[in-house]
C-alpha cells in the first residue's frame, strides 16, 4: 500500500468546533499503520449553526426540513475548515491531498440497547454534513458515513477510533488504556497481548456534556469550565451525585455506546429544577466527580479483573481541565492498585486535540485500500466490516 495524505474531519457531541488534520498516512510490510500530522486547523462553528443544530438535538422546535438543509450547510462548514487547511499547509499543490475523510456531526445515535419500544425503533445512527457538497467545494475524493456498515453487522456503530489507537499506541506486554474525555467519554483498551482481536473499546459515559451545560447556564459567555477553575471553587453533592452513579449504564458490561440521549442537556435541567438556589460551583463539581468517578468504575469493573493497567492516556478537552484530571487520579486510586500512570497525549508527544481527526484519517486510509476498520471486540459487530462511504469529486 502507498502513502497517502489524507485530511480527517470531525465535529464532536460539543459542537465547538471542526477539527481538521492533515495526515500522512503509511503502512509497513507487516500491515501496521502509522500516522504523520503535517497541519491541523479548528474552526469554531458559529453560534447561530450551533444554536439550530441543538436544536435538532434536543427535538424542540426542530423539523425534519431544518435536519435536511443542516446535512448541507454542516457540509459547508466542513468544506470552508478542509480548504482553510489545505491553505494554511501551502496550498492544493504543496498539501498534495488525496482524500478527505469526513464523519460529519452525529445528531442521533440509537444504540442497540436503545431500539425497540413503542415506535420500534431500530439500532441506527446519523451523522450529517453532505459528502457531496464536500466533494463539490473541494474537488476531492471524500470518504464519509463510517458508522452505518458496523451497525448493519450488528454493532454499536461506536467506537470507531479503536482501530487507530491500537496501531498508534499500543504497547505489547502492557495493558494501556487511551481515554477521550469529550462531550462523552470514551476508552479504548489496548491489552497487554498486543493484538487486535483482544482490543476492547466502549463509552464510559459523560464527558464535559453536563459540565458545559452548567457553566455556560451561570456564567454567560462561558461555553465551558476552562482548567476546571468553577469544579474547585466547588463541593460535590452526593444526594444528586449517586442517583446518575446508578444510571444502569455506567455499569452495564462492553460492548456499549451512548450520547446525548442519556448524558446531555436534560440531566443538567433535572438538576437546576431538583436542586434550587444550590451554588452553581457545586453543581458544577459534581458533573465533574460524576465524569470521573463513572470513567473509574467502569475500569473497575471491566479492565482490572484482568490485570493491572500500566497507564492511561488521556485526550479530548476534559484533559485540560486539571481538577477533572486530578479527581480522575484520586478515583483510580481508590480502585486500582498499583495507580496505573496518568498523563495527557500531549505529555506522551501526541497532538491530543487532533487524535479523533487522525484516526478518521486513518479510517479514510482503510477504506481507499479496502482495509476492515471497525474492531468487532470493541463495537460487538457479528464481523470486521470496511468503514465509510466514497464520494467521487466532480468529473475533471
Amino acid at each position: 500500500m502507498n502513502p497517502a495524505t489524507i485530511i480527517g474531519m470531525i465535529s464532536g457531541t460539543s459542537v465547538d468546533s471542526i477539527d481538521a488534520a492533515l495526515c500522512e498516512i503509511s503502512a509497513t510490510e507487516g500491515g501496521r499503520l502509522s500516522a504523520r500530522l503535517l497541519a491541523f486547523h479548528e474552526q469554531p462553528i458559529s453560534p447561530d449553526l450551533r444554536g439550530r443544530i441543538f436544536r435538532v438535538f434536543e427535538n424542540g422546535p426542530a423539523s425534519l426540513a431544518l435536519a435536511c438543509s443542516l446535512n448541507v450547510e454542516i457540509g459547508e462548514a466542513f468544506a470552508d475548515a478542509a480548504l482553510a487547511l489545505i491553505e494554511k499547509a501551502g496550498g492544493p499543490d504543496k498539501a498534495n491531498v488525496s482524500a478527505i475523510a469526513s464523519h460529519g456531526q452525529t445528531v442521533y445515535h440509537i444504540a442497540p440497547h436503545m431500539a425497540g419500544g413503542p415506535d420500534s425503533l431500530r439500532a441506527s445512527t446519523l451523522q450529517i454534513g453532505e459528502g457531496a457538497v464536500i466533494a463539490e467545494r473541494t474537488d476531492l475524493p471524500v470518504v464519509c458515513d463510517f458508522r452505518v456498515a458496523d451497525m448493519a453487522a450488528g454493532g454499536n456503530g461506536a467506537p470507531l477510533v479503536p482501530f487507530a489507537d491500537f496501531h498508534l499506541f499500543s504497547e505489547p506486554g502492557k495493558t494501556v488504556i487511551v481515554q477521550n474525555i469529550g462531550g462523552i467519554a470514551n476508552g479504548t483498551v489496548l491489552p497487554a497481548s498486543g493484538r487486535m482481536e483482544d482490543v476492547i473499546a466502549f463509552d464510559t459515559g459523560p464527558g464535559n456534556m453536563i459540565i458545559d451545560a452548567f457553566t455556560s447556564h451561570f456564567y454567560p459567555g462561558e461555553s465551558f469550565d476552562r482548567d476546571g477553575r468553577h469544579a474547585a471553587n466547588g463541593n460535590s453533592i452526593p444526594d444528586l451525585l449517586d442517583p446518575w452513579m446508578a444510571i444502569p449504564y455506567i455499569t452495564a458490561p462492553p460492548p456499549k455506546s451512548t450520547g446525548r440521549e442519556l448524558f446531555g442537556l436534560h440531566l443538567a435541567r433535572q438538576a437546576l429544577a431538583s436542586f434550587p438556589g444550590t451554588r452553581a460551583d457545586d453543581l458544577i463539581a459534581t458533573a465533574t466527580l460524576f465524569t470521573a468517578r463513572s470513567i473509574a468504575r467502569n475500569y473497575a469493573d471491566h479492565v482490572l479483573p484482568k490485570g493491572p493497567i500500566a497507564k492511561i492516556l488521556l485526550g479530548g478537552g476534559g484533559a485540560h481541565n486539571s481538577t477533572l484530571v486530578e479527581m480522575l487520579r484520586t478515583e483510580m486510586a481508590t480502585v486500582a492498585n498499583p495507580t496505573p500512570q496518568l498523563i495527557s497525549l500531549d505529555e506522551a508527544g501526541f497532538p491530543a486535540k487532533a487524535r479523533e481527526c487522525i484516526a478518521f484519517a486513518m479510517l479514510g486510509y482503510a477504506r481507499l485500500n479496502s482495509i476492515p476498520a471497525n474492531v468487532p471486540s470493541a463495537t460487538g459487530a457479528r464481523h470486521p466490516a470496511i468503514l465509510g462511504k466514497l464520494v467521487s469529486p466532480p468529473p475533471s
